[in-house]
């Protein structure tokens, strides 16, 4: 299993327990999909601009453009809660 989080620049990255910035969990090709896709869905309708400074890291410390994120979940099933 994969948790995958978003963090704007201001955000402390050591605390990753605010569901705000949990986008979700990836786990047999399956994203269970979290407040953190409330979030990044915000971001892109009300502050395009900060798409830039968004950043996309996994559990394991892998980094995700906005872009190779959205690319990532065209391959799984996504559910939202």
């Amino acid at each position: 299993m994969t948790e995958f989080y978003i963090f704007l620049p201001d955000d402390d990255k050591t605390q990753v327990q605010y569901d705000a910035n949990i986008l979700g969990r990836e786990s047999f090709g399956t994203f269970y999909a979290e407040r953190g896709m409330q979030t990044l869905e915000t971001i892109i309708e009300r502050s395009p601009s900060h798409l830039k400074d968004t950043e996309i890291v996994t559990d394991q410390g892998t980094k995700y453009s906005i872009t190779e994120f959205l690319d990532h979940l065209n391959k799984l099933k996504v559910l939202f809660n």
